[in-house]
């Protein structure tokens, strides 16, 4: 091969490769601003009271704006969803990190469903159990349910506040049951790259600080009530 061709296929295939990177990071910015809507429309929600209190508290939030469920007495759930920390000096959200959701479980599961779940972390333990590289939901720090839409549940709001980790949600479709139980997050550097143009780890993003991006910058004041 000719040296000319060589340039210019190299040329080629670095346009491709930063291409795959714009998608990518564009991809990442829909899950945040998607995120974004689910604390504006939970919060909004008069039934939802309680999550814009908590998170006045909260050490840090998890949320997946859709958790795609399927199944019948065998089902199973993926989604894509952020992670943040917050200030306890200053009441500011970190930036968020990215997490890959999943399971498969089995039980009483009929239909299918797109849910929206947020997680909202009440102490330093509860942060730290879901700072693991592959964190079950439930298995290192209780978890309760905080309020579930009518679509999936009744409304089951505790009224001493004493786990670690509360649980809110709503689900459009046609679903019985909605067990977060055994419920799997696992950090997605790829997507942590993409968003910021460098690599970080979930507690380089929310915890040292070392990375930033002002599209997220919606999210973060949602979550402060602003």
């Amino acid at each position: 091969m000719k040296k000319g061709a060589v340039i210019f296929a190299a040329a080629i295939l670095s346009c491709v490769v930063a291409f795959a990177g714009m998608a990518r990071a564009e991809g990442e910015q829909m899950v945040v601003d998607d995120s974004a809507y689910t604390v504006y429309e939970l919060t909004a929600d008069p039934d939802f009271a309680i999550l814009e209190e908590l998170l006045d508290e909260a050490v840090g939030v998890v949320i997946v704006p859709q958790l795609f469920k399927a199944g019948l007495i065998i089902g199973g759930e993926a989604g894509h969803g952020v992670i943040l920390a917050r200030d306890a000096d200053t009441g500011d959200w970190s930036y968020p990190a990215f997490l890959d959701v999943g399971t498969a479980s089995l039980g009483l599961q009929i239909g299918a469903s797109e849910t929206q779940v947020v997680f909202v972390i009440m102490t330093r333990d509860g942060l730290e159990a879901m700072l693991a590289d592959n964190v079950e939901v439930g298995a290192e720090a209780s978890v309760a349910a905080g309020h579930v839409g009518a679509e999936v549940g009744a409304a089951t709001t505790s009224t001493e506040l004493n786990d670690d980790i509360y649980a809110f949600g709503t689900s459009k479709g046609l679903f019985i049951g909605l067990s977060l139980e055994g419920t799997l997050l696992i950090p997605d550097q790829d997507a942590n790259m993409a968003y910021y143009g460098e690599a970080a780890t979930t507690r380089e993003v929310i915890q040292a600080g070392e990375v930033s991006n002002e599209d997220a910058d919606t999210l973060r004041l949602i979550l402060k009530g602003e």
